[in-house]
């Protein structure tokens, strides 16, 4: 009874032992198999990686190995003479947008650097109108920086110099990427001031100042006639600190360094003296790059291209740029008409000057800040209509104000008054008034019907004081504008001093009205 009794208590033993083993068993072949598997997969994954690499490394060796050929290549069709740089712009680039007259209009803005203390503030701000195929000339139209826009269509309300940096930051607070903020800043600026102003804007150019120092020192620096001399002992130093910036009157050759503080400085003198600065140097820049052959040589092309490619932000495409060099090489140097609109309006007795279309308001309406405004005719509400019709006679009609004849605006029979009126507003157009007075010394010599002429003489004296191919068209103007007739055989009495180069001439018969009203 005992024995069978320990055989099936063995026999249970041995069971389990087999069980145990064969389980220990297939642990260490599934184990074995899941790392030579694993093992496998990441042989794999190398292998395809070390392919990948190897395609990457091939297609990036040969594509700089073609564009060394391609840069190689052109360099030596350049020097040959078998293509130009001028010749690749023309190829790549794209037709510029325009308005009705076959302008193609911009604003450009200048800024200080990231560590300027006006981040994104854009002090200087211009608008520029090309007319690349009948005149082949441009106007350039400065802003002052504290010309304020009461109502806008998405900036709201403020000085122009902080509209961008404002519209930009509440964009990124939108969740707008970076980026993205500043281009839609940019775009809109451009219609916002175009909208003002009446001129449509086709895109928008920011350029810092590092890169307006780099690119005048890669042309080689530029040749100015400064035409007055400027002290300025607070032009901006480093670390918020002042020095003295100083030029001579006379033509100066000026490096980059030099040209940007005689664009910015503004303590000695105005800021709208500070805007024509600037315009004579984009002018100076401009005929430089011309007289260097820019666009013929590729190292300095090369130089200042990369120069504004890393400090500049555009609204426009890369070929449009090009389109855009290419639109400027064809405007004539000596067709680059100026003005900047200023506070010098002539009222209440004060200067009266070219541009002078603005005002500055009491500062406590504006939270005791300086700002300018409009001049408006009636006084309220404030309206652009002046400055619409400014720009419109400067595009439109711009070979008028090119080289612009003296004139003489003389009352025989107006209201009295009217000859000083009409010619303080013709200057604050643009047209060079040298006299306003009677007709002549008897103050009862008058003339029923108003009338406008072309000084006799001057084709005798022309190439010494007129110059009777541009007051014939300014003649025709005037009288389009004035709305009184023109006259080949006038009263030489209206030039008995020997001066100007046409006379208008008001009769009895002319009453004053301003040219926003006559312009349309």
């Amino acid at each position: 009874m005992i024995r069978p009794i320990r055989e099936e208590k063995k026999s249970s033993k041995t069971w389990r032992k087999y069980v145990l083993i064969g389980t220990s068993l297939l642990e260490a072949a599934v184990h074995l198999y899941t790392r030579m598997r694993k093992r496998h997969e990441d042989d794999v994954r190398d292998e395809r990686r070390v392919r990948f690499l190897k395609r990457t490394i091939m297609v990036l060796l040969s594509g700089l190995a073609i564009l060394l050929l391609i840069i190689g290549t052109l360099h030596v069709l350049i020097r040959l003479q078998a293509i130009s740089i001028d010749g690749m712009v023309s190829a790549v680039s794209t037709t510029l947008p325009s308005d009705q007259n076959g302008f193609t209009n911009l604003l450009l803005l200048g800024e200080g650097d990231s560590d300027h203390d006006g981040i994104d503030l854009t002090d200087t701000l211009m608008v520029v109108s090309l007319d690349p195929t009948q005149t082949k000339s441009a106007v350039m139209l400065s802003l002052p920086r504290d010309l304020y826009l009461l109502s806008t269509e998405k900036m709201g309300k403020g000085r122009i110099n902080s509209l961008y940096r404002d519209y930009k930051n509440t964009l990124i607070h939108r969740g707008t990427p970076k980026n993205e903020a500043s281009t839609e800043a940019l775009k809109q600026l451009g219609s916002e001031i175009g909208t003002s102003i009446g001129v449509p804007i086709h895109g928008t150019i920011k350029l810092n100042f590092s890169g307006f120092e780099e690119a005048i020192d890669a042309l080689g620096g530029i040749d100015m006639d400064v035409p007055e001399d400027i002290v300025d002992p607070e032009y901006p130093g480093p670390q918020y600190t002042y020095e003295t910036f100083t030029i001579s009157k006379g033509v100066q050759h000026l490096d980059g360094a030099t040209a940007l503080k005689y664009a910015r400085s503004r303590h000695s003198t105005s800021d709208f003296s500070r805007s024509g600065r600037q315009q004579q140097i984009i002018a100076a820049a401009s005929e430089k790059a011309k007289k260097i052959g820019l666009l013929t040589n590729m190292t300095k092309a090369t130089r200042v291209m990369s120069i504004i490619a890393r400090n500049m932000e555009t609204t426009f495409t890369t070929r449009e740029l090009l389109g855009l060099a290419k639109i400027g090489k064809s405007i004539d140097a000596h067709k680059v008409l100026s003005l900047q609109l200023s506070d010098a309006n002539g009222l209440y007795d004060g200067i009266n000057e070219r541009g002078g279309f603005l005002y500055a308001p009491p500062r406590e309406q504006f939270e005791g800040a300086s700002v300018l405004l409009p001049v408006s005719i009636p006084e309220f509400p404030v309206t652009w209509k002046q400055i619409q019709t400014l720009t419109r006679v400067l595009t439109q009609h711009r070979e008028a104000f090119l080289r612009p004849p003296s004139i003489l605006v003389l009352n025989a029979g107006a209201k009295e008054g009217s000859a000083r009126l009409l010619g303080a507003e013709l200057i604050r157009y643009g047209f060079r008034v040298i006299r306003t007075s009677n007709f002549s010394k008897d103050p009862h010599a008058t003339v029923d019907q108003s009338w406008i002429a072309m000084n006799p003489r001057i084709s005798l004296e022309k190439g010494k004081n007129f110059d009777a191919l541009q007051t014939a068209p300014t003649v025709e103007l005037l009288a389009n504008i004035l709305r009184i007739s023109r006259t080949k055989t006038p009263d030489i009495t209206a030039f008995s001093k020997g001066e100007g180069a046409l006379a208008i001439v008001l009769g009895t018969d002319f009453v004053y009205t301003p040219l926003q009203d006559l312009i349309r």
